[in-house]
């Protein structure tokens, strides 16, 4: 007690200390309303499992991929790895193919057509569109956990570029799979009921024909989202470089460093290359299916249109052959311009680094992280069918060439 005597010798004992005034801040609904709505839009979105926005987005194709049995995944927490009952339903679609194929066969041993060459060349179609739609459900079966891979490896570039102050916003990926589903659904719809009455099928079998082509165009879709959705993160990643870069002029601290961006795009590199070898026989056997089913078509509606008289022309047989053709034609383009698209993007790094290194040695002449741009010029993304050939756009060129060239040989020949 004598020490607070000595300390506070002023105050006497019967001395009370104020009390502080409360402050009392009016309470506005509107103003608290508009705090909490911005406090929830600047929480962190979950960016991986299936309640990620890249998942729900594509989650209607997701369940048609499921049904077809080209989709044998599931999620273990936020991780995906390859499901067992999706397994069972790819093993039942081998099955139901070979049913298919033996009851197209039958239909075919007793129909009579026009020609020999037109009964040859749906014949080898047939067995050509068969043998693609079983490679994908054996080669989808065997690859489950490089695909399972690559799919975490876009959850984690997702939650990197979240944690970077650069979260992406799935929009125009969910307006892009309903605008392909509304197509698809369309365009096969024309061609089962075009079919049904040009040749006078019943339902069942027509459906059935379709179902093995069906087999077959799903995983060219596949591939066509998983391959833009790695551009679309090249692309993103090149916009955060540009706006990082080094001023010419004056000082600006940038908020991603150089480091960073370089290791978020060997993450997607490696994703992207190991997707390019796990589709490398794939692009192959579509680039090959396509392209007969295409020219041939062509080749029976100029024969049928331009040569022959038109009152013995079959228009609804025409019809449906040209549905076919625009479902052909589609699934050639967009092979090639998701190819085209994440390659561009990819390999566009290389040069924004280059920008960055002059920036810096033109304000610190003796600075050595030039060498680490060095990897980015060498290292090329490229997709390879089956190592003969890259896929790109003026691969497309190269092939709507050939095809014209064999188109006009086939032209020759009688129908």
């Amino acid at each position: 007690m004598g020490l607070f005597e000595n300390e506070f010798p002023r105050l006497p004992r019967n001395y009370h200390l104020p009390l502080s005034k409360i402050q009392v801040k009016p309470f506005d609904v509107e103003t608290t309303l508009a705090d909490v709505k911005q406090e929830r839009k600047n929480q962190a979105r979950k960016y991986r499992g299936p309640d990620s926005p890249l998942y729900s987005a594509i989650y209607p194709l997701v369940c048609i991929m499921k049904v077809f049995g080209l989709a044998p995944y599931d999620f273990t927490g936020d991780e995906m790895s390859p499901g067992n009952f999706c397994l069972v339903i790819s093993f039942a679609f081998m099955f139901i193919y070979c049913y298919i194929l033996y009851m197209v066969y039958l239909r075919f041993t007793n129909l009579k057509r026009h020609t020999q060459m037109l009964h040859v060349v749906e014949t080898t179609k047939v067995i050509v569109n068969f043998t693609v739609a079983m490679y994908e459900l054996i080669s989808t079966i065997l690859t489950r956990k490089v695909f399972s891979r690559i799919w975490n490896a876009l959850q984690d570039s997702d939650e990197s570029f979240s944690h970077l102050g650069y979260p992406r916003k799935e929009t125009t990926t969910k307006i892009v799979v309903w605008a392909i589903l509304f197509i698809q659904i369309l365009v096969w719809t024309v061609i089962n009921q075009s079919g049904m009455y040009a040749l006078t099928e019943a339902w069942f079998f027509n459906v059935s024909y379709m179902c093995v082509y069906i087999g077959t165009a799903i995983p060219v879709y596949k591939f066509f989202g998983l391959t833009s959705f790695l551009g679309q993160r090249f692309h993103q990643l090149n916009q955060i470089a540009r706006e990082n870069l080094p001023p010419r002029v004056g000082y600006k601290s940038s908020s991603v460093s150089k480091k960073t961006i370089q290791d978020l795009h060997n993450k997607l590199m490696l994703s992207s290359e190991e997707l390019a070898s796990l589709y490398s026989w794939s692009l192959l056997l579509w680039l090959g299916n396509l392209s007969v089913h295409s020219v041939t078509n062509m080749y029976f509606i100029i024969d049928w249109v331009i040569l022959m008289p038109w009152t013995n022309i079959a228009w609804p047989l025409v019809f449906n052959i040209w549905s076919w053709e625009v479902e052909f034609i589609t699934q050639l383009l967009v092979i090639h311009i998701a190819c085209d698209y994440t390659i561009t993007e990819a390999n566009s790094m290389g040069a924004i680094f280059v920008e960055w290194d002059a920036r810096v040695i033109q304000r610190f002449p003796y600075d050595d992280t030039v060498r680490t741009s060095l990897p980015f010029l060498n290292r090329r993304l490229h997709f390879s069918a089956g190592g003969l050939f890259d896929v790109n756009l003026p691969l497309l060129c190269s092939i709507v060439s050939v095809l014209s060239t064999y188109l006009v040989i086939l032209l020759q020949l009688p129908a």
